[in-house]
C-alpha cells in the first residue's frame, strides 16, 4: 500500500466508522486494495450524487457506470482517483486528501497522454472517460485559478469525440459520456460564439440509432443551433457593403424567430411527455448576506421541483431562452430607431442609428414577440435565481449545483443590464456558496469572468 493510499484510508475510515454498527469489526479484508477502493468510490458517489428522493432514473450520470469498469493502473484509474479525492477531501475537510488529489491529477495527465499516443488505447471508452473525468476535475479544482484548464480539457474531449466519429457511442458508458459532453459542448459553443460540430446532421442522428433522445438532448440541439447564429453574427462584422450587413442581420433575426418557434414546440412536447406540475412555489429558507444587509428577502419565494432531472431541463430551458430572446432584441434594435423602448441598455445599442440608415426601404423588420421583451427576459432570470435553493440542498449532492452553473451564469449576466443590483449581488453570493459549500471552485471563477463583452459583436 502506497503512502497516498494510507492517507486516503485514514480519512475514509473516519467516514465509514460512523456507518458501521459497533459490534461489527473491520476485518483483515479491508486491507484488500479492491474492497478499499470500492468503499471509497461509494463514499464519493454518496457525496456527489443526489439521494434517491431527487433522482427520477438510474443512471443519472456516467459516473455511476464508470466504477464498474476495470481501471487499475490506467489513466481512468488516476483520473477518477483525483476526482474522488477532491470531493471526499472537501467533504471531510482533509488537506491530505487534497494533496493526494493533486498528485493523482498529475499522474492522470501523463497516463492519459500515453493512452492517446497508443493506437490500441486511444479510442477505448476508458480513455474517453479519463478525458471527461479531467474536465470534471477542473470544474471542481480550477488548477490555474481560471477557466483555461477546463476549456483545454473540454477541447481535448471534443477532438477525441470527433476522431471517434458519430457511430462509436453505442455502449452504455460511451453514450452516457457522449450525452454529458453535448451539454459541455453547447456551453462552450454559446460562450465562444462558435458553431459546434454537433450542428452537422450526422451528429444529430447517428449516436441515437439505438438510443432514444430525451428532452434534455433535444433542448441541447436548439442551444447548439443558437451558437451557429451567434457565430454568423460575429462573422457579419467582416462584411463591407452596408446593405449586405443589414440584409444579413434581417436573415439572422428570421433565424432567431424560427428557432424560437422550435423552442416553443419543444416546450409543448415536453409538457405532453412529462405532464406538469414540474415545480411549485415555496417560501425561501436560503440564507444570503444580501438579504441580511437589505433587511428583506431578495427572493422570498423559491421553486421546488419534482426531481433534479426536471430542474436541470427547465433551468437550461430558461437559460437558452434568455440567450435566444436577447439576441433577437439586439438584432431588432440594431435595425430600428425605436427610441421609445423600455428596458436595459445593451452594448449593441450604440449602433442602432447607423444600422437604421443602411437598411433598404423595401425590407421590413419583424418585431420580436412578447416573450422576447426585456421584462420577460428578466422574469426568466428570476426563475433561474428562484431555482437555486433547490439545487443547493444537501441531498442533491454536488451534481445539483454543478448542473445549474450554465443557466446561473446567464442569469447573472442578465441582471447586469437592470438597475436593481440586489439580484446581481444575490446571485454572486450564490456562486460563492456553490464554491465554498459544494466544493465547485469553477463557480466563483465564472462569476468573476467577463463573458458578456462578446455579445456586443451583434
Amino acid at each position: 500500500m502506497t503512502a497516498g493510499d494510507r492517507q486516503i484510508r485514514r480519512a475514509t475510515n473516519i467516514q465509514f466508522k460512523r456507518q458501521v454498527r459497533p459490534e461489527v469489526q473491520m476485518t483483515a479484508q479491508i486491507n484488500n486494495r479492491h474492497i478499499f477502493r470500492d468503499l471509497f468510490a461509494a463514499e464519493f458517489l454518496r457525496i456527489y450524487l443526489p439521494t434517491s428522493e431527487f433522482c427520477p432514473q438510474t443512471p443519472l450520470t456516467w459516473l455511476q457506470l464508470v466504477f464498474n469498469v476495470p481501471t487499475e493502473g490506467t489513466a481512468l484509474d488516476c483520473a477518477m482517483a483525483a476526482v474522488a479525492l477532491s470531493v471526499v477531501g472537501r467533504a471531510a475537510n482533509d488537506a491530505a486528501l487534497s494533496v493526494e488529489s493533486s498528485r493523482k491529477y498529475g499522474q492522470a495527465l501523463w497516463a492519459l497522454q500515453r493512452a492517446l499516443w497508443d493506437e490500441r488505447l486511444r479510442f477505448q471508452d476508458e480513455t474517453l472517460a479519463a478525458c471527461t473525468a479531467l474536465v470534471l476535475y477542473e470544474l471542481l479544482e480550477c488548477t490555474e485559478d481560471n477557466l483555461e484548464g477546463w476549456v483545454t480539457h473540454a477541447q481535448g474531449v471534443a477532438r477525441l469525440v470527433e476522431a471517434r466519429g458519430p457511430s462509436s457511442f453505442d455502449s452504455p458508458l460511451a453514450h452516457m459520456i457522449f450525452m454529458s459532453f453535448r451539454n459541455t459542448a453547447m456551453i462552450q459553443a454559446l460562450q465562444g460564439r462558435k458553431a459546434s460540430m454537433f450542428t452537422r446532421p450526422e451528429w444529430q442522428t447517428e449516436p441515437w440509432k439505438i438510443h432514444s433522445k430525451g428532452p434534455d438532448q433535444q433542448l441541447f440541439d436548439i442551444g447548439i443551433e443558437l451558437s451557429a447564429i451567434l457565430a454568423r453574427a460575429d462573422k457579419s462584422k467582416s462584411i463591407q457593403e452596408s446593405n449586405a450587413i443589414a440584409l444579413e442581420k434581417v436573415a439572422l433575426l428570421k433565424d432567431c424567430e424560427d428557432l424560437a418557434k422550435r423552442l416553443d414546440t419543444w416546450f409543448r412536447q415536453f409538457n405532453e411527455d412529462i405532464p406538469p406540475p414540474h415545480y411549485w412555489p415555496e417560501f425561501s429558507n436560503v440564507e444570503s448576506p444580501i438579504d441580511v444587509r437589505e433587511g428583506r428577502k431578495i427572493f422570498p419565494v423559491s421553486f421546488r421541483f419534482s426531481n433534479i432531472y426536471i430542474a436541470k431541463v427547465l433551468i437550461d430551458y430558461w437559460g437558452i431562452s434568455i440567450v435566444l430572446y436577447s439576441t433577437s432584441i439586439i438584432l431588432y434594435r440594431s435595425l430600428t430607431a425605436d427610441n421609445n423602448r423600455t428596458g436595459p441598455e445593451h452594448p449593441a445599442d450604440e449602433r442602432r442609428a447607423q444600422a437604421k440608415a443602411i437598411l433598404p426601404q423595401h425590407i421590413s423588420v419583424p418585431k420580436p414577440g412578447i416573450t422576447q421583451r426585456p421584462e420577460m427576459i428578466k422574469s426568466l432570470a428570476d426563475n433561474i435565481a428562484q431555482s437555486m435553493e433547490y439545487c443547493l440542498q444537501k441531498d442533491v449532492g454536488t451534481l445539483g449545483p454543478q448542473w445549474a452553473l450554465f443557466a446561473l451564469r446567464i442569469a447573472l449576466q442578465t441582471y447586469k443590464y437592470f438597475p436593481d443590483t440586489n439580484e446581481l449581488l444575490w446571485l454572486q453570493a450564490i456562486h460563492d456558496k456553490i464554491c465554498d459549500e459544494k466544493g465547485v471552485k469553477f463557480s466563483r471563477i465564472i462569476a468573476a469572468s467577463n463573458w458578456e463583452a462578446r455579445s456586443s459583436s451583434l
